[in-house]
């Protein structure tokens, strides 16, 4: 009965150490991956900064566009400087 219990101890300590040596073996093969994705969010982070100042630009350049063709179609009285 006490060794048995001891066997069985024993047993579940080999499958602990079996489950734990493949968790690491995972865990070493997905750092590759993880700092591949961290390089590709940084990558989109800096993507998405340029398409927001692309854009912010666009909306100005309009406006721009907009006042000049008010200023010289129109004359908008208020608009003089």
């Amino acid at each position: 009965s006490e060794i048995e219990r001891v066997s069985h101890v024993s047993s579940a300590i080999d499958e602990d150490g079996k489950t734990i040596e493949n968790t690491k073996e995972e865990h070493l093969g997905m750092s590759g991956s993880v700092k591949g994705a961290k390089g590709t969010l940084g990558k989109m982070k800096r993507l998405e900064m340029e398409d927001s100042i692309i854009f912010w630009s666009s909306v100005g350049f309009f406006y721009m566009v907009v006042l000049y063709v008010m200023w010289t179609r129109i004359r908008i009285p208020f608009l003089l400087w």
